[in-house]
């Protein structure tokens, strides 16, 4: 586990980061799978708009990459605090690889109905959810606290950076070669993630047990997270504030393919540039937050960053041009990651590490439990009123969301760490 008595005031900085080993493969995995993760994407939503032509389709697989997040979660978390987390991680990349090989092949054969494409999706995001949980429980046992903010910088970054690359290149990809290749290649990156989380030290991961002997039912341990989320009143307001941002986010997520073809009259390219213009400004974003001193303004970080992402939503659905969206879509990414990574640096410095999976597990899919049902409304809705109509409204209620939650959520408004 790392040193966590680094001085408080020590600044942050993303070179001493990057110099921790373990920290250093642990972020590396996940930069080479999430290569895959967004060509993948933009494969998997434009085959299945371009084969079915329904935007309501296309919302059942955005919601079918969500319920897992939610309804298994914080079981998930239950496990991931039990087992060896490195363990873990190698495990679910070499399974995730095998799986998506499997569907590549099933493309290829003509094979793939759209039920047999939910379910594959629905495996893949639960395999997804347990790397996520995992990794963000491991980030607190490989750093300091004074590096926890440029360590989720640096999450966020690669994150992002995958995000520019992957739905750049990946839109054209599938214009020249087809939904195949980028399939193909994801099952790659997932196999060489494995290969990045087995140079990680045995040690590091490894579960935590509390001082005092308890009783190792998962029941006992899965109301043990429960029981600290409810003690924890910033945790409370952020899942509050999150439920409802959430719902419309994920609308705006399940709306880009069909955004970029019916309001902005591109394609696939189209699509995929958005995205990269959103990862783009997520990675200016994760810089910015991870050079920044934001542990004593987390919270408002928060929720300056939340009002700005919903004016740029609002922006989105006002325009038609493409020359208009693609500073928007900038502007999304940049507010998203100045929002989110000082939360979860806030999040990982105040919860124990033997609680770490099971909290964080709680906390994304309570967060998240809205989501598919946004994704649903945004592919339902659009169809009878149109995607910049859902976008507007969208935008609308994230700011008034916002400025309702910093006037009443003390709590969350304030924390600090």
């Amino acid at each position: 586990m790392a040193d966590l008595g680094s001085p408080e005031r020590e600044t942050p900085s993303f070179g001493r980061t990057l110099r921790n080993r373990p920290f250093l493969y642990l972020w590396a995995s996940q930069l080479v799978s999430q290569s895959g993760d967004f060509v993948f994407e933009v494969a998997l939503l434009w085959l299945v708009l371009q084969t079915t032509g329904s935007v309501l389709a296309v919302g059942l697989v955005v919601v079918a990459t969500l319920v897992p997040t939610v309804v298994l979660g914080p079981f998930l978390g239950v496990l991931v605090d039990r087992w060896h987390r490195r363990r873990v991680l190698l495990v679910t990349n070499v399974g995730e690889g095998i799986l998506v090989a499997a569907l590549s092949g099933l493309v290829i054969a003509h094979a793939l109905n759209f039920v047999l494409l939910l379910v594959l999706v629905g495996v893949l995001a639960a395999g997804g959810q347990i790397v996520r949980i995992a990794s963000g429980a491991m980030i607190p046992q490989s750093v300091p606290v004074a590096d926890l903010g440029p360590a989720n910088g640096l999450f966020s970054l690669s994150s992002s950076f995958n995000q520019v690359v992957g739905l750049s290149i990946g839109g054209v990809v599938v214009a020249i070669f087809g939904a195949t290749l980028p399939i193909e290649y994801d099952a790659v990156s997932f196999f060489l993630a494995a290969v990045l989380v087995a140079l990680i030290p045995r040690g590091v991961g490894a579960p935590e047990r509390p001082a005092e002997k308890t009783e190792s039912r998962f029941s006992t341990e899965f109301r043990e997270g429960l029981a600290f989320v409810r003690q924890q009143r910033f945790i409370l307001e952020a899942i509050a504030l999150g439920i409802v941002a959430n719902f419309f986010a994920n609308a705006l997520n399940a709306l880009w393919a069909p955004y970029a073809a019916l309001v902005l009259h591109g394609g696939s390219e189209t699509y995929g540039f958005l995205g990269a213009a959103v990862a783009l400004g997520a990675i200016v974003g994760a810089i910015l937050a991870g050079q920044l001193n934001t542990r004593r303004a987390a919270g408002r970080y928060l929720f300056g960053s939340v009002a700005a992402l919903g004016a740029a939503v609002l922006a989105l659905g006002v325009t038609s041009s493409v020359a208009f969206a693609l500073p928007a879509s900038f502007a999304l990414g940049v507010f998203l990651a100045l929002g989110n990574v000082p939360l979860l640096a806030a999040i990982q410095a105040k919860v124990p590490a033997r609680l770490m999976g099971r909290v964080m597990a709680v906390l994304m899919a309570l967060i998240l439990a809205s989501a598919p049902f946004g994704a649903y409304y945004a592919g339902a809705v659009a169809e009878a009123v149109g995607v910049g109509t859902v976008i507007r409204l969208s935008g609308l209620v994230i700011l008034a969301v916002t400025a309702v939650g910093a006037l009443v959520m003390r709590e969350l408004r304030e924390v600090s760490y």
